[in-house]
Protein backbone atom coordinates (compact mmCIF):
# COMPACT_ATOMS: atom_id res chain seq x y z
CA UNK A 1 0.00 0.00 0.00
CA UNK A 2 2.92 2.28 0.59
CA UNK A 3 4.69 1.79 -2.07
CA UNK A 4 1.13 2.58 -4.10
CA UNK A 5 0.82 5.85 -2.44
CA UNK A 6 4.71 6.89 -2.67
CA UNK A 7 4.67 6.27 -6.52
CA UNK A 8 1.44 8.25 -6.81
CA UNK A 9 3.19 11.57 -4.41
CA UNK A 10 6.54 11.30 -7.06
CA UNK A 11 4.82 10.70 -9.83
CA UNK A 12 2.56 13.94 -8.92
CA UNK A 13 5.06 16.16 -8.08
CA UNK A 14 7.54 15.15 -11.06
CA UNK A 15 4.57 16.28 -13.51
CA UNK A 16 3.98 19.80 -11.40
CA UNK A 17 7.95 20.08 -11.71
CA UNK A 18 8.04 19.06 -15.36
CA UNK A 19 5.17 21.58 -16.69
CA UNK A 20 6.73 24.48 -14.46
CA UNK A 21 8.63 27.04 -16.70
CA UNK A 22 11.60 27.65 -14.06
CA UNK A 23 12.93 23.94 -14.40
CA UNK A 24 15.76 23.15 -15.79
CA UNK A 25 13.94 20.40 -18.70
CA UNK A 26 16.13 17.88 -20.21
CA UNK A 27 15.23 15.30 -23.07
CA UNK A 28 13.48 12.22 -21.90
CA UNK A 29 11.27 9.48 -23.35
CA UNK A 30 7.96 9.36 -23.92
CA UNK A 31 6.64 10.45 -20.68
CA UNK A 32 8.13 13.88 -20.46
CA UNK A 33 7.54 14.50 -24.14
CA UNK A 34 3.79 13.64 -23.04
CA UNK A 35 3.48 15.91 -20.14
CA UNK A 36 5.43 18.57 -22.27
CA UNK A 37 2.70 18.45 -24.84
CA UNK A 38 -0.17 18.30 -22.82
CA UNK A 39 0.72 21.15 -19.77
CA UNK A 40 -2.80 21.19 -18.93
CA UNK A 41 -4.00 17.51 -17.88
CA UNK A 42 -0.45 16.97 -17.18
CA UNK A 43 -0.88 19.57 -14.46
CA UNK A 44 -4.32 18.52 -13.46
CA UNK A 45 -3.40 14.72 -13.75
CA UNK A 46 -0.13 15.50 -10.82
CA UNK A 47 -2.93 17.28 -8.58
CA UNK A 48 -4.83 14.38 -9.03
CA UNK A 49 -2.23 11.95 -7.78
CA UNK A 50 -1.05 14.36 -4.62
CA UNK A 51 -4.35 14.53 -3.40
CA UNK A 52 -4.88 10.69 -4.28
CA UNK A 53 -1.76 10.15 -2.20
CA UNK A 54 -2.78 12.12 0.74
CA UNK A 55 -6.57 10.73 0.56
CA UNK A 56 -4.43 7.45 0.78
CA UNK A 57 -2.36 8.19 3.57
CA UNK A 58 -5.46 9.91 5.83
CA UNK A 59 -7.21 6.40 5.27
CA UNK A 60 -4.27 4.63 6.00
CA UNK A 61 -2.87 6.18 8.80
CA UNK A 62 -5.28 8.59 10.02
CA UNK A 63 -5.53 12.40 9.74
CA UNK A 64 -2.41 13.56 11.69
CA UNK A 65 -0.76 10.94 11.04
CA UNK A 66 -1.78 11.13 7.37
CA UNK A 67 -0.47 14.99 6.68
CA UNK A 68 2.24 14.94 8.37
CA UNK A 69 4.04 11.83 6.49
CA UNK A 70 2.50 13.28 3.17
CA UNK A 71 4.34 16.83 3.44
CA UNK A 72 7.50 13.97 4.37
CA UNK A 73 6.97 12.40 1.39
CA UNK A 74 6.09 15.48 -0.65
CA UNK A 75 9.93 17.38 0.74
CA UNK A 76 11.50 13.50 -0.58
CA UNK A 77 10.16 13.81 -3.63
CA UNK A 78 11.08 17.57 -4.04
CA UNK A 79 14.68 16.86 -2.76
CA UNK A 80 15.18 14.04 -5.21
CA UNK A 81 13.56 15.76 -8.02
CA UNK A 82 15.18 18.82 -8.05
CA UNK A 83 18.82 16.88 -7.62
CA UNK A 84 18.50 14.07 -9.67
CA UNK A 85 16.55 15.07 -12.86
CA UNK A 86 18.90 17.61 -14.23
CA UNK A 87 21.28 15.19 -13.90
CA UNK A 88 19.85 12.77 -15.88
CA UNK A 89 20.34 10.04 -13.13
CA UNK A 90 16.90 8.85 -13.07
CA UNK A 91 17.08 6.12 -15.83
CA UNK A 92 13.56 4.27 -16.22
CA UNK A 93 15.12 0.90 -15.70
CA UNK A 94 15.99 1.70 -12.37
CA UNK A 95 12.93 3.16 -11.33
CA UNK A 96 10.66 0.36 -11.91
CA UNK A 97 13.77 -1.82 -10.24
CA UNK A 98 13.34 0.08 -7.21
CA UNK A 99 9.45 -0.23 -7.51
CA UNK A 100 9.45 -3.85 -7.32
CA UNK A 101 12.17 -4.01 -4.69
CA UNK A 102 10.31 -1.63 -2.50
CA UNK A 103 6.64 -3.95 -3.39
CA UNK A 104 8.37 -6.92 -3.06
CA UNK A 105 9.67 -5.92 0.78
CA UNK A 106 6.80 -4.33 1.55
CA UNK A 107 4.82 -7.73 0.67
CA UNK A 108 6.80 -10.28 1.98
CA UNK A 109 8.91 -8.47 5.11
CA UNK A 110 6.58 -5.81 6.75
CA UNK A 111 3.15 -7.68 6.95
Amino acid sequence: MYTLIIICCFAGFYQQYDTSRKAKLTSGGSYEKWIRLHPLQARWSGAALLLAGLILLIIKDGAGVGVFTFVLLLMAAACYTVALVPLNALKPKHIVLLIILSFLLELFLFR
